[in-house]
């Protein structure tokens, strides 16, 4: 569906005025370090002097140092199978079900939440996390396992360079060796997704890739680079189990060596793994990523995982990968300026004989979506999260804080919210560092469920630096604040917790109910309320308020952008918008309806007719001036084709 814009009686857009622009420079950069003995064996005994950090060749100094332990912490862990039906023969298919159900059994747990996720030419959630063993194994259980892996003759083909280039020169693209080959490449690239996605959940991640034969029509380093690096960013280690049997791992045309024909699982640090005190990631990639192993290795060496290849003993394997979960060290430096979205390459070594480390082996300058995740302000937030306490800048204080979440679809299993919060300035408190006085805020929001899973969560920080004319001027203002997450439909409840310092703190929450869409439905977004809409060409410095983040979508029709407010109270002097999206196969087809309504009688109060829609992406203006003070609901009802309506409301405040 194309969302093109249009506007009903968009009147009375009000010029913005300039305002300081407040950026975030935080360039802390949290780097997982898991190293072990010759034997095996987790080394803990290692301070910070005992790591040498470099980025892009240049030694980093360390300013952060822990060791994350399973009796040190209470955070929970994040595991996710994943398995790769695409690629997987039936004769495999029973000792690694069989395996997972064990794993499963062993680890599944309070605080050790896992997910099963299926590959098949698309992702497929199978369970979203929990730590329910039932639930996991049921899921497993029902996963389909088509076994739809190559014949020997495609694998055969798919490792041999000449009919590689065969296929590449004439189009072979009626043979299934090409196919299968694109095939394996969706499937790098939904790893890369699936990595990226998990960016939501606090502390180090693992995805575990169950595969097999991978074919290949050349070259795959561009797709396992891409599935690192997004697997980087948000934390997420990848560790792959290879299921094929041990004397069908060595590549087509060589002589299986007695190590390959020996049933062996890739050891912590051990082979194939990082060398040994040195996890020099930068070389993880072999020139050339076409075959089954280079795939696997590229991906685990990547991000800090190892392969397994012991198919007589999966389980064994998959229990050292849990283990990997029970301890790691987290380092922390401060990464030099570097344009946003450019990837550097890490390298993290210890100065001790006979031990190997495994780290990440890039890093990302853009900003991680769990900024504060493991530092002491985030540790902080989430104490205050999980607190009874509203704080003195919260909702109920004169003038503290409000929030509004209006959401919108992405897909029919995927939803955006845009986050609006309003803070009063005064909430602020300023040091004076060189001359300048400065303030920080720092932001943590989580939406979980019932079951107290985890749908999304997010943390920021901003920083002001302002002179003292400015703070005067920030006098009575408030802070506008918009923050973009992506979440599944659902029943949700968000938490809002956000600190100036010390005990100057506040909390935040609402409920947050998404309803489900299927795709070609009539279905409508939140409807959002606004004091201030600008021309959608406008500089993006520009605007009424003072902005804490730029980190959303804007809400845009017939080039008119309108910035979501975070309070329902409007005063009836001053202009006021909504804006909504209606989601059909066919949005033209769509009437719209609109009314205000008081709230106390039901009596409409406003009634501009019902209208045909000419495209996806509504907006307008509000007539405040002709409401008497009080409480009112706008109401929003699409009707589409067949005669089927889909209603959403908005309560307000005039003042």
């Amino acid at each position: 569906m194309k969302a093109t814009a249009a506007l009903l009686c968009f009147t009375g857009v009000r010029g913005a005025h300039q305002s300081p622009i407040i950026q975030n420079e935080t360039r802390e950069v949290l780097v997982d370090a898991i190293v072990t003995a010759k034997n095996g064996a987790y080394v803990s005994d290692l301070t910070a002097k005992d790591f040498r950090l470099s980025q892009d060749g240049k030694e980093q100094s360390i300013k952060g140092f822990e060791l994350v332990s399973s009796s040190s912490t209470s955070q929970a862990r994040s595991l996710v199978l994943f398995f790769d039906e695409t690629s997987m023969e039936a004769r495999d298919q029973a000792a690694v079900r069989q395996a997972a159900s064990n794993f499963i059994d062993a680890e599944a747990g309070p605080n050790h939440m896992m997910a099963i996720v299926t590959f098949n030419g698309s992702l497929r959630i199978a369970q979203s996390f929990t730590d329910n063993a039932g639930r996991l194994k049921d899921a497993l259980n029902q996963a389909s396992f088509h076994g739809l892996a190559p014949s020997a003759a495609d694998s055969d083909r798919s490792h041999d360079p000449s009919r590689v280039e065969e296929d590449r020169v004439i189009g072979h693209a009626t043979g299934t060796s090409l196919a299968n080959a694109m095939g394996v490449r969706n499937m790098i690239r939904s790893l890369g997704d699936l990595g990226r996605s998990l960016g939501v959940l606090p502390g180090r991640k693992i995805v575990i890739v169950f595969t097999g034969t991978l074919a290949s029509s050349g070259d795959q380093r561009s797709e396992v680079r891409e599935a690192v690096d997004a697997a980087n960013k948000s934390g997420t280690a990848f560790y792959a189990v290879d299921v094929r049997p041990v004397f069908d791992q060595a590549s087509p045309g060589s002589s299986p060596t007695p190590q390959t024909r020996t049933p062996s699982y890739v050891q912590r640090g051990g082979p194939g793994g990082a060398p040994q005190g040195d996890s020099d990631l930068s070389a993880s990639l072999p020139e050339a990523v076409s075959s089954s192993q280079d795939v696997l290795s590229g991906l685990a060496n990547g991000t800090g995982g190892f392969v397994v290849r012991n198919t007589s003993d999966v389980l064994s394997g998959l229990q050292n990968i849990g283990k990997d979960q029970e301890q790691y060290y987290v380092l922390t430096y401060v990464a030099p300026e570097s344009k946003e979205g450019s990837c550097h390459t890490l390298r993290v070594k210890v100065d001790r004989k006979g031990t190997s480390v495994r780290a990440r082996s890039t890093y990302c300058a853009e900003k991680p979506l769990d900024l504060l995740a493991g530092t002491s302000a985030g540790k902080e937030l989430e104490h205050r999260a999980a607190g009874a306490q509203a704080g003195g800048i919260g909702a109920s204080s004169s003038g503290g804080a409000s929030m509004e979440l209006p959401y919108f679809y992405l897909s029919p299993g995927v939803a955006r919210v845009n986050l609006a919060m309003d803070i009063a300035a005064d909430a602020l408190k300023f040091q004076n560092q060189k001359g300048r006085l400065h303030a920080e805020i720092n932001l943590l929001g989580i939406a979980s469920t019932a079951d107290g899973s985890v749908g999304a969560r997010f943390s920021d920080a901003a920083k002001f630096d302002f002179t003292q004319a400015e703070i005067e001027n920030l006098k009575g203002r408030r802070l506008h604040y918009e923050k973009e997450f992506k979440i599944a439909p659902g029943q949700y409840r968000f938490t809002m917790a956000f600190s100036s310092g010390g005990e100057n703190f506040g909390k935040l929450e609402a409920p947050l109910d998404v309803p489900p869409w299927k795709a070609g439905e009539l279905v409508l977004s939140s409807v959002v309320l606004s004091t201030e809409a600008r021309p959608a060409a406008a500089d993006a410095g520009l605007g009424l308020g003072v902005s804490l983040a730029d980190d959303h979508t804007p809400l845009v029709a017939q080039g008119v952008q309108v910035i979501p407010s975070g309070s329902r109270q409007f005063l009836k002097s001053e202009p006021a918008f909504f804006y909504f999206e209606v989601y059909d196969s066919n949005p033209a087809s769509v009437t719209a309806q609109l009314r205000i309504l008081d709230r106390a009688s039901g009596a409409p109060k406003w009634e501009p007719g019902a209208q045909k829609l000419s495209a996806a992406q509504q907006g307008g203006g509000l007539p405040l001036g002709s409401l008497a003070p009080g409480s009112y609901q706008l109401e929003v009802t699409a009707s589409d084709a067949s005669g089927k309506q889909v209603k959403r409301t908005a309560d307000f405040e005039v003042k």
